[in-house]
C-alpha cells in the first residue's frame, strides 16, 4: 500500500491530502482496515492504480468500499488496472456493477510495460463484437474468414491515426493500421499466432498480417499473409453486406506474393528479408542488419510463433497458395451458401483482381495455357 501526500494532523483528517492510491498485492485483512480508514475518512481521492501483485478480489473490494463511502465522489476517481489479467477474470470484472463505469480503465493489450486501456462501456462493447464472431463449430481457416469478413465490413480511411480497437468497434471505420490491428486482435484472442509487419503503398505506410496455422479439415498448414483493408468495398456505393464480402484476394496469401504486386507495395524491414527465397541468405542478412526496428520485430516474431528465424522462414517459404474454389469451399462452410451465381460471381471477381493485382509465375501461365486449349 502507498498513501501519497499524507499529513499527520488530527486523525479525523489524517487521510485529508490523500490524492493517490497504488495498491500492488493481495490486502490482509490489517491492510484492509486500514483502506476502510481511509476510504470512510475526509480525503482527496482522484486516482487509484492497481498492479504488480494485485487481484481481481482486491479490485472488488475497493470498488464496493468505494460506493458506499460518503467521503469520496466516485465520479471523480479515475481507477487503472495495471495488470496481466486472464480471460476469466476480463470477463468477471466485465459482470460487475459500477457507479461510474466510464471511470474504470481496464488493459485489452500489454506489451512489455506498455498497458493499452479503456473503459468499462467500451471493453464491454468490443467484448461483445469478439463474442458475436466466436464459433467453436469453425474449423480454423473458417473462423480466420469470419473474422476477416467482419473487419473488412468497416468503412477504409486514409489517413495515419493510430485509433484504439474499441473506437474502431464502435465506429465503423479504420486505415489499413487499424484493421490489421483488430483482425491480428480478435484471432489473437481466439489462439492464434499473428505479426504484424509494414509496407509501404504510394509513399504511405500500411500494413499486413501473418498468421500461423493449421486446419486438417482443408489440409492448409502455414504461415500466411492477409490484408483486410484491401480486400474492402465501400458501404456508400455497396450497400449489400454479402456484396462488400465478396473479396478474398489478400486473404491466405504467400508472403512471397507481396513481391509479385503490379503496383507499388513494397515489404519494409523484417518483412523484406523474409520474403527473401534463400533461407539461409535470408537469416544471414538478418543477423547483419544493424536496424533497431528490424531486430524488435525479429524478437517479436520469434516469440509469436515459438520457434527460430529459420523455422518460420522455411514455413512461410513453402506456405503455398490456396486456390479460389477452396476459398469458396470455406465460405461455403460459414455462410451456408448454396447460390451458384454468387459463387460464380466470387470466382469470376477472385480471378479478375489477382490478373489485374498480381504479376504470373511462368508455372502458372503454363497452367493458364493448358487450361485454354482444353477448352477449345
Amino acid at each position: 500500500m502507498n498513501f501519497l501526500e499524507t499529513t499527520e494532523n488530527d486523525d479525523s483528517f489524517a487521510y485529508f491530502d490523500v490524492q493517490n492510491l497504488s495498491v500492488d498485492h493481495s490486502l490482509i485483512m490489517s491492510e484492509i482496515e486500514e483502506y476502510k480508514d481511509l476510504i470512510f475518512s475526509p480525503n482527496s481521492l482522484h486516482q487509484i492504480y492497481f498492479k504488480n501483485d494485485a487481484d481481481v478480489e482486491t479490485i472488488e473490494l475497493i470498488k464496493n468500499l468505494l460506493s458506499i463511502s460518503e467521503y469520496v465522489d466516485d465520479s471523480k476517481i479515475e481507477k487503472y488496472v495495471l495488470l496481466r489479467l486472464s480471460k476469466e477474470d476480463v470477463d468477471k470484472l466485465l459482470k460487475e456493477n459500477y457507479e461510474n463505469p466510464s471511470t474504470w480503465k481496464l488493459p485489452y493489450e500489454i506489451e512489455d510495460d506498455c498497458y493499452t486501456l479503456t473503459d468499462i462501456p467500451n471493453y464491454r462493447t468490443m467484448n461483445a463484437f469478439i463474442d458475436k464472431i466466436r464459433n467453436n463449430n469453425y474449423s480454423p481457416v473458417e473462423l480466420i474468414m469470419k473474422v476477416y469478413d467482419e473487419v473488412k465490413l468497416m468503412d477504409y480511411i486514409q489517413d495515419d491515426e493510430e485509433e484504439l480497437l474499441p473506437e474502431i468497434i464502435i465506429g465503423k471505420k479504420a486505415n489499413s493500421f487499424g484493421m490489421n490491428k483488430l483482425f491480428s486482435y480478435i484471432l489473437s484472442s481466439f489462439g492464434f499466432k499473428t505479426f504484424m509487419g509494414e509496407t509501404v503503398l504510394d509513399g504511405n505506410k500500411s500494413y499486413v498480417t501473418l498468421v500461423g496455422f493449421k486446419d486438417t479439415k482443408y489440409n492448409i498448414c502455414g504461415i500466411y499473409l492477409f490484408d483486410p483493408s484491401m480486400d474492402t468495398l465501400s458501404k456508400e456505393v455497396y450497400k449489400s453486406d454479402s456484396v462488400r464480402k465478396i473479396n478474398y484476394n489478400f486473404f491466405l496469401l504467400p508472403l512471397s506474393y507481396m513481391t509479385r504486386l503490379k503496383y507499388d507495395e513494397k515489404l519494409q524491414d523484417l518483412l523484406n528479408l523474409l520474403a527473401i527465397e534463400d533461407t539461409e541468405f535470408s537469416k544471414e542478412k538478418v543477423e547483419n542488419s544493424k536496424a533497431n526496428k528490424i531486430k524488435e520485430e525479429l524478437k517479436k516474431l520469434t516469440d509469436t510463433f515459438g520457434v527460430d528465424y529459420e523455422k518460420i522462414h522455411n514455413t512461410v517459404k513453402t506456405s503455398k497458395r490456396i486456390d479460389i474454389d477452396t476459398i469458396i469451399r470455406i465460405n461455403d462452410a460459414i455462410y451456408s451458401n448454396k447460390n451458384e451465381k454468387y459463387n460464380q460471381y466470387l470466382k469470376q471477381n477472385y480471378n479478375i483482381r489477382k490478373d489485374d493485382l498480381f504479376f504470373k509465375e511462368s508455372e502458372e501461365e503454363i497452367k493458364d495455357f493448358i487450361k485454354e486449349e482444353k477448352n477449345k
